[in-house]
């Protein structure tokens, strides 16, 4: 059972973690407030969420920038633990995985270090919070986010923003020492020669996860547009994505030009294939954010997330709102305003296909 959506974890971070986080706020001894010229040792908490975790690239660069000979340690959970790795091998970070389903066992590893600044960069689960209590550092700081009473053991808690980019978000923490935000988020790519490849990824992550999905009959006519004009196509996704993959290439009237990368490339190779392709089409999820770091073209699919919250930052990338009026419902991830996803079969085939009929010839 993965960490992301478990169902045991989040039964009791919503029930017992607000009482809990509030006693351990009244016996808290608050720290010292600190700004960069006194800080050199920062932890960085982040748990989950592989797009979350791509923008703390550009918050690393930020503190790289201001405080030279910082020492930062990531502390990630299994399942963004690929991607912190990568960055932390690009920006020379420590990265510490936690094994967050034994909260016990992730204490322990994290009292193993001492910290000037301890970051906690989660939005909403209170077992980042009770972490970040654990965490021995001189200044905790953390999001105040309306309606989920994590805050209460930080030294200082800024509020979270709904109306804001989530990576602006990030740079408020920063703010507390002293530091102003400006870098984007960057990952590491090989300059290569580009191929007539088209990237597409059908399969979006977190919580009810089947509400920010592209209809398989919307994804077939795109994909028969593309390798009708004789691109090929890699499908990507994870493990649990493959039969899906298979199936939906089964459907298309080219298979021979599709490739099924699902469940079988690395967040590394993946990195690697979509710097090498022309294209990527997605819904919001992860891979949307590694593309927009590396600057790739891009039609991204949006239903109940927010382009002005949660949408790909380089400027080749073209956002789709689905034109419901209901759309967008989400904030943190897990407020849909329906059990359907009648926002996503509100962005006809025939929109984005006229958007490719451009960009495509555009390539040629």
């Amino acid at each position: 059972m993965s960490e992301r959506g478990n169902k045991t974890l989040r039964f009791f971070d919503k029930y017992a973690g607000i009482p809990f986080l509030y006693v351990l706020g009244k016996l808290k001894r608050r720290g010292k407030r600190l700004l960069k010229d006194d800080i050199k040792t920062i932890g960085i908490l982040k748990t989950a969420g592989i797009g979350d975790t791509v923008l703390l690239s550009g918050i690393i660069r930020d503190i790289k920038d201001e405080i030279k000979d910082s020492e930062i340690t990531i502390f990630s959970g299994e399942n963004n633990f690929e991607m912190a790795e990568i960055i932390g091998d690009f920006y020379n970070v420590k990265v510490v995985k936690l094994p967050v389903k034994n909260p016990a066992k992730a204490v322990k590893r994290i009292k193993d270090f001492r910290f000037d600044v301890f970051i906690d960069f989660g939005q909403w689960s209170r077992l980042e919070a009770f972490l970040t209590f654990s965490a021995k550092a001189r200044m905790k700081i953390g999001f105040n986010t309306s309606g989920q009473y994590r805050h209460f053991i930080y030294d200082v808690s800024i509020p979270h923003r709904s109306d804001v980019h989530e990576i602006d978000n990030y740079r408020s923490l920063l703010e507390v020492i002293g530091i102003t935000g400006k870098n984007q988020p960057e990952l590491p790519v090989e300059l290569s020669q580009k191929k007539k490849v088209v990237v597409v990824h059908m399969f979006p992550g977190g919580v009810k996860s089947y509400l920010k999905e592209w209809p398989f009959e919307y994804w077939i006519k795109v994909i028969d547009y593309i390798t009708e004009r004789g691109y090929r196509v890699l499908l990507t996704g994870g493990k649990s994505d493959r039969e899906r993959a298979i199936e939906l290439k089964k459907k298309c009237q080219h298979g021979e030009l599709i490739e099924v990368g699902a469940g079988e490339l690395s967040l590394k190779d993946v990195i690697k294939r979509l710097s090498e392709s022309i294209l990527l089409i997605t819904v919001n999820t992860g891979i949307m954010h590694i593309a927009s770091a590396i600057g790739l073209n891009m039609i991204a699919l949006h239903g109940p997330t927010s382009i002005k919250r949660w949408g790909p930052l380089n400027k080749n990338a073209i956002s789709i709102q689905s034109p419901l009026s209901c759309s967008p419902c989400l904030n943190l991830g897990f407020e849909y305003g329906c059990n359907e996803n009648k926002c996503m079969r509100a962005i006809g085939p025939e929109y984005v296909i006229s958007l490719l009929d451009n960009l495509l010839n555009s390539w040629k």
